[in-house]
């Protein structure tokens, strides 16, 4: 008869991280998929090419998304490198459209990241990501 191994728990702070990545993901594609047609429908094909880093960061998030359960840490410190970046991107392009204050640091696209980027910086979630 075969031994049934009890493979490890996923620690609260990595599925927080992954539900808000799965969020982030989702609120994307639905974002994309409704801005694309509206741009397609008013302006035509080449009025979409500035969404295409939208399009990348999102293709990428969902690709580490759908290889979270291989427990790599390049996966993990593949997440926190994107979501660094996209809350840099973010800050710079609020920093010379229009004024930076407080308010800007709590958007949403600061704030998802965060909730990301921390939990995934906990011990526990490190050593999940032990492969």
């Amino acid at each position: 008869m075969a031994d049934v191994i009890q493979a490890e728990r996923m620690p609260a702070t990595v599925r927080v991280a992954r539900f808000v990545l799965t969020l982030k993901v989702a609120f994307g594609i639905v974002g994309l998929a409704l801005f694309g047609a509206i741009i397609f429908a008013s302006a035509g094909v080449a009025a979409i090419l500035p969404l295409l880093p939208q399009v990348a960061v999102t293709a990428l998030e969902g690709w580490l998304l759908s290889r979270w359960m291989s427990r790599r840490k390049p996966v993990r410190w593949g997440v926190v490198a994107i979501e660094v970046a996209s809350v840099g991107a973010h800050l710079t392009l609020v920093a010379i459209d229009s004024d930076f204050g407080w308010t800007s640091l709590l958007s949403l696209s600061v704030l998802f990241p965060l909730a990301v980027v921390i939990p995934l910086l906990m011990p526990s979630a490190g050593r999940w990501f032990d492969r």
